[in-house]
């Protein structure tokens, strides 16, 4: 079973970004390509938190839709 926490990394290539790409998104407005992302569990260095998989995978559908509306 996979664990229901993902790291940076974990993040970025679930959502086909770069990890850099991610973490400016999150410092600069908090979005990428205008859909809100999600808030990591505890505000600590980037190396440090965790996401909720649950989330990530909502952000994930709510960017698809962006691209491919139903």
């Amino acid at each position: 079973m996979k664990s229901e926490l993902m790291t940076l990394p974990e993040v970025a290539r679930y959502l086909n970004v770069s990890p850099p790409r991610l973490v400016r998104a999150y410092c600069n407005q908090g979005t990428l390509e205008g859909v809100p992302l999600p808030e990591p569990l505890e505000n600590r260095p980037f190396r440090q938190r965790y996401w909720s998989r649950e989330e990530v995978r909502q952000f994930k559908h709510r960017l698809a839709l962006l691209h491919h509306p139903v």
